[in-house]
C-alpha cells in the first residue's frame, strides 16, 4: 500500500474516533445545597477546574466526562466533595465548571489540568502537578503551587503564597503579605500592598512594585537572575544588597555603604524604618522610583 494511502485511511480511522468519543461525552449537571461555613474540595486527576461564584448557598457542579465515569458529590458535615469513579487519568479526563456561593473556602487538587478560580472572597488552597493556575480575587490565606505551570493572581485581598517548579510566578493588585518562591521562572510582583514580602527565583529575575511600608520587611534573592524593584518616591527604609558576580544601581540620591568590599552594601532612605534585603549571585540588582524606566 502506498504512503499517502496509509496516511489518508490513518486520518480518516482518527477522525471518526475523535467524532465518536465526542459523541460519547456525557454531561452531568447537579446541584446541592450547602450549610452555612461549608467548604468545597475539587478532586481531578486528569482535565482543567473552573470555578464561579452566585448568590445562593448551593454548589452547582457542571462536568463533562465518559459514559463509564460517575461524578460523586459528598457533603460531609461542612465539607462538601466532588470527584469522580473510577479516578481519572490522561486517557479519561473529566472537565469540572463548578458555581459556589462567594465566600466559600475553596481546595482544588490537580494532577494533569490547570485551575482557573474568579469571583471568590474566601480562602483557598490550590496544588497541581502539570497545569497552571489562575485566581481573580480571594481572601483570607492564598497557598497555590504549581510543578509545571504558571501561577497568576490579580486582586486578592489576603496573604498569597505561591510556589512553581519549573514555571513563573505573577501576582498583581494584592493586600496582603506575599511569599513567592520559583524555581525555574520569573517572578514579577505588581501593584502590592504588603507589610512582609518575599520573592526568591533560583533561575530567574525577580521584580517588585508596591508599597514600602514603615513596619515592613522585604526580601528579594536570586542566583541566577536580576532583581528590579519600582518604589515610591518617599519610600523610608534600611537596605541591604548582596551579590557575588553582580552589580548594584540605585535611581535614588544615596550614599552606598560597602560592609564588606565587593561582597555587600547597604544605604538608607528616609527614616529607614522599613527593612529591605536584596541578593543575587549573578545578576543586576536595581533600585529606582516608580514610574522611571
Amino acid at each position: 500500500m502506498k504512503p499517502a494511502r496509509v496516511l489518508l485511511l490513518a486520518a480518516v480511522a482518527w477522525g471518526t474516533v475523535g467524532a465518536t468519543a465526542r459523541a460519547q461525552t456525557y454531561q452531568t449537571d447537579r446541584t446541592v445545597e450547602t450549610p452555612q461555613g461549608a467548604r468545597l474540595h475539587v478532586e481531578n486527576h486528569a482535565g482543567d477546574v473552573t470555578i464561579r461564584t452566585w448568590g445562593r448557598s448551593a454548589v452547582r457542579v457542571q462536568a463533562s466526562h465518559r459514559p463509564n465515569t460517575r461524578v460523586e458529590i459528598q457533603t460531609r458535615g461542612s465539607l462538601v466533595q466532588v470527584g469522580v469513579q473510577p479516578p481519572g487519568h490522561p486517557g479519561n479526563p473529566v472537565s469540572y465548571m463548578v458555581t459556589v456561593p462567594t465566600d466559600m473556602p475553596i481546595e482544588v487538587d490537580v494532577i494533569h489540568g490547570d485551575v482557573d478560580v474568579a469571583g471568590t472572597r474566601a480562602p483557598m488552597q490550590i496544588d497541581a502537578v502539570h497545569g497552571s493556575i489562575r485566581v481573580q480575587g480571594g481572601a483570607g490565606t492564598l497557598a497555590l503551587a504549581s510543578v509545571q505551570g504558571t501561577i497568576v493572581v490579580t486582586g486578592a485581598r489576603g496573604d498569597v503564597k505561591a510556589e512553581s517548579v519549573n514555571q513563573g510566578i505573577e501576582l498583581t493588585d494584592i493586600r496582603g503579605d506575599v511569599t513567592a518562591e520559583a524555581v525555574n521562572g520569573r517572578i514579577r510582583l505588581s501593584g502590592i500592598d504588603a507589610r512582609r514580602v518575599t520573592g526568591e527565583a533560583v533561575n530567574g529575575s525577580v521584580s517588585y512594585q508596591g508599597s514600602i511600608r514603615p513596619d515592613g520587611w522585604y526580601r528579594f534573592s536570586t542566583h541566577n537572575g536580576s532583581i528590579d524593584l519600582a518604589l515610591p518616591a518617599d519610600a523610608a527604609a534600611t537596605f541591604t544588597a548582596s551579590t557575588f558576580n553582580g552589580t548594584l544601581e540605585t535611581g535614588f540620591p544615596v550614599t552606598l555603604r560597602e560592609a564588606r568590599q565587593g561582597k555587600q552594601f547597604s544605604f538608607i532612605l528616609g527614616s529607614g524604618d522599613a527593612r529591605v534585603e536584596l541578593e543575587s549571585f549573578n545578576g543586576t540588582m536595581r533600585i529606582r522610583r516608580t514610574g522611571e524606566p
